[in-house]
């Protein structure tokens, strides 16, 4: 595609040189290091799920208000994913960014004066829907400038500006409570985050690659405007990627288990809640210690392999907590589960980019987005209910999830061959674009 030819001669020239960390980081476009900054930051700041309860319970709200403002906010990140895709395919990738980054500083900082619990839904709802609509477009800007057989350690590297982002915000938060006494400089300082990411992309970020190419000319405008505008429809209609999104649903509903049950399962089988504490440790640090080392390897094979074997490996780690109640099961389950997360995680966010016809890559995204905070957010509910009912056999249904993950993905996304994008009318015509 025309977006990829500003990296085609990195990519032909270091097609044969092993594509590593450093050599991904030093040949990286301008863009995608200010997008991978952006990422950074909006996760080390992103105080407004975390304290969002405690906020309105120190205003008077009361615990039922405040959870149900909390769930508007949570139901609006869900549903910003689908919407982000659609606005970015629509409007493109940079207004989009600038758009929602824009809308989310205003509507974060204006949590602080809401005056009733009805408002409160409003205000949060909408914060929670632009805080994530922003994603889709900035992954499909990474993967347009991103050379295909880097996409893998591009997104490992895209991963680690979450996770590092994730683990040090609460640090931050705790020196700005320190210093101020107060929630509401947290929320001040989310905004002006927001709001510093939205001027740098309105100054800094080029325009969209497909979208600056030469004028149609006239019958080719007029056959354009004849035909319907691709939305989801296309994009369910593209059977082998709904069967990968399927996957993606249940890979998360299995994988946030870490975060529910799995706490349930270690102190009711009689351990101190320190041992989950060294489990959390273990899957972390594997996590910043292997997961960039390892895409090195993983994105070498056809991206079906890892996503699979992954998903397979995190359904046998949880498996593994059938056995017997020994500190050193538990311990060897956290290791293969989470070596499943650094196999399949990078290639999974690559993915639906890759393969996405261009006028759609940013609902292809938005929909595995979604398919994932769905899971996240109904999977802890799934998981404890069955934890109630049935026990340790919990472990079943978890690593029958993950198993059935692998299945829809070996047989959507293939073991032996590389994505290609899907092919569209609307593809071919951008496709002969200058960038």
């Amino acid at each position: 595609m025309s977006a990829k030819t500003g990296g085609g001669a990195q990519a032909e020239g270091g097609a044969k040189a092993d594509v590593t960390v450093l050599r991904t980081l030093r040949e990286m476009p301008s863009t995608v290091r200010v997008l991978m900054i952006g990422n950074l930051v909006s996760n080390l700041a992103a105080f407004l799920n975390a304290f969002l309860v405690l906020y309105l319970l120190h205003e008077g709200f009361t615990a039922w208000e405040s959870g149900v403002v909390l769930t508007a906010l949570m139901v609006g990140r869900i549903l910003g994913s689908a919407a982000g895709g659609t606005a970015a395919d629509r409007f493109g990738y940079r207004w989009t960014i600038i758009g929602s980054t824009a809308a989310t500083a205003a509507l974060t900082a204006a949590i602080v004066y809401v005056p009733n619990v009805w408002v409160g839904v409003l205000v949060a709802g909408g914060a929670g829907l632009t805080a994530t609509s922003f994603r889709p477009a900035a992954m499909a800007r990474v993967v347009e400038l991103t050379p295909d057989e880097r996409q893998v350690m591009t997104f490992s590297i895209w991963r680690a500006t979450f996770n590092i982002g994730s683990t040090l915000g609460p640090l931050g938060a705790a020196l700005l409570l320190t210093w101020f006494g107060s929630y509401v400089p947290l929320f001040f300082a989310d905004a002006a985050t927001s709001l510093c990411y939205g001027l740098v992309a309105l100054l800094v970020l080029p325009a969209d690659a497909a979208r600056t190419g030469r004028k149609k000319d006239g019958q080719q405008a007029e056959k354009a405007a004849k035909q319907p505008a691709p939305g989801y429809r296309k994009v369910f209609a593209d059977g082998r990627f709904v069967l990968v999104v399927l996957g993606l649903f249940l890979t998360s509903v299995a994988y946030i288990q870490m975060n529910s049950s799995l706490p349930l399962f270690v102190t009711d089988s009689g351990f101190d809640s320190r041992i989950y504490a060294v489990m959390l440790a273990i899957n972390g640090g594997m996590v910043i210690a292997l997961e960039l080392w390892l895409s090195k390897w993983t994105q070498k094979a056809p991206i079906g392999i890892p996503m699979a074997a992954g998903m397979a490996l995190l359904g046998l780690g949880y498996l593994t907590y059938l056995g017997p109640s020994m500190t050193w099961v538990l311990i060897a389950g956290t290791i293969v589960w989470t070596c499943g997360e650094l196999v399949a995680a990078p290639s999974m966010l690559a993915y639906p980019g890759l393969v996405a016809p261009a006028e759609l890559r940013g609902r292809y995204i938005g929909l595995a987005t979604l398919a994932t905070q769905i899971a996240y957010s109904a999977g802890p509910v799934v998981g404890v209910t069955a934890w109630h009912w049935w026990g340790t056999k919990l472990w079943v249904l978890t690593g029958a999830c993950a198993g059935a993950a692998a299945v829809c993905v070996a047989l959507g996304a293939g073991l032996r061959t590389r994505p290609k994008p899907r092919e569209l009318h609307v593809s071919k015509e951008r496709e002969s674009e200058p960038a």
